[in-house]
């Protein structure tokens, strides 16, 4: 039997092969080839601006990978809940997640932080304080559960609506059956204020609402509008009692199985999104409260001092919890 010869050249290649580390040059040209398919979900509805902004993201995060990560936004929890997603984003079963600080919280208690009653001045103060050390900080604490925070956007400061009547002052609220978020702090906050406070999931609220299961609920003008409360409410308070990020996570593993530079554009596009998207909040809120009174709602002004009185036993209880100097740091950051 006659022995083949090698070519030079397929002798080189060969030599090349053996030469090179396992996980080398090639592998990584290969992972750098892979092109990322990852699933964003929210709870807003397709009008709503966790749509716009999602979708800002993912075109910027598309352009700026060359077509390497393309994100697909899943609107009005179609993903699945709320609680479901953020669980799945840490242990993996789940690529991302544009959700609450408040269901973060059960995951991540210190996040609850941020939901403390009339705790933040206005939303440049929120800007300074997410976007900033303490920011940081509690994205460390996600970080260590399993999923990182690509960045701290906005849902906005939360006001009351209800079908029976206006509310004015704390008083207002004894007996009446507010639905609020799964988060600790909102039901201790609503407590204080007298009312009965009643966790239901979100994609429950308008159902709840319409049978008379509760009496109204707390959020922001653009889910009023987006939700159609307006249609099961006859009264809102801008009482700003809350004020509500929107923290996106990512798994972390997915996150780090990126090569770095596309690591680097999620991260980075995160967080220019964030002003954006609070920017852009703020630009809808006033035409948005003109449309819920155009559809029929009565918008009541109020006078904050007594509601921030009565949820000074939150902040104090709180202190406790989230510890002493990061309320304060909160407070001083200007």
């Amino acid at each position: 039997m006659k022995n083949k010869k090698t070519s030079p050249l397929l002798a080189a290649l060969l030599g090349l092969v053996v030469a090179l580390p396992l996980g080398h040059s090639l592998a990584n040209a290969a992972e750098n080839d892979e092109v990322f398919e990852i699933r964003l979900g929210h709870t807003g509805s397709p009008d709503h601006h966790f749509q716009k902004i999602s979708e800002r993201y993912a075109q910027l995060v598309d352009e700026r990978t060359g077509g390497k990560v393309k994100i697909k936004t899943y609107p009005s929890d179609s993903l699945g809940k709320q609680i479901e997603l953020v669980d799945g984003t840490f242990i993996g079963t789940n690529d991302m997640v544009l959700t609450s600080d408040a269901v973060l919280s059960n995951t991540v208690r210190e996040v609850g932080v941020i939901n403390l009653p009339f705790l933040f001045r206005d939303s440049e103060h929120v800007r300074k304080v997410l976007d900033g050390e303490i920011g940081d900080e509690l994205s460390a604490k996600v970080e260590q559960q399993g999923a990182v925070v690509i960045g701290w956007w906005e849902n906005g400061f939360r006001h009351i609506t209800n079908s029976k009547q206006p509310i004015t002052k704390p008083e207002d609220l004894n007996g009446l059956k507010i639905r609020v978020p799964e988060g600790p702090v909102f039901v201790e906050t609503f407590r204080a204020l007298g009312a009965n406070a009643t966790p239901i999931a979100f994609t429950e609220l308008y159902s709840a609402l319409q049978l008379g299961v509760i009496d109204g609920q707390e959020n922001p003008p653009a889910h009023i509008l987006t939700q159609k409360f307006y249609e099961v409410q006859k009264y809102a308070s801008k009482t700003g009692h809350i004020y509500l990020s929107s923290p996106v996570l990512i798994n972390k593993a997915l996150l780090e199985r990126m090569p770095a530079e596309y690591q680097k554009v999620m991260l980075d596009t995160g967080k220019e999104m964030a002003g954006q998207h609070t920017r852009m909040v703020l630009d809808e809120e006033a035409s948005q409260w003109q449309q819920i009174q155009e559809l029929g709602m009565q918008v009541n002004e109020v006078d904050k001092a007594p509601f921030v009185e009565a949820t000074k036993p939150v902040i104090a209880k709180y202190r406790d919890v989230f510890g002493v100097e990061l309320i304060d740091s909160i407070v001083a950051t200007q």
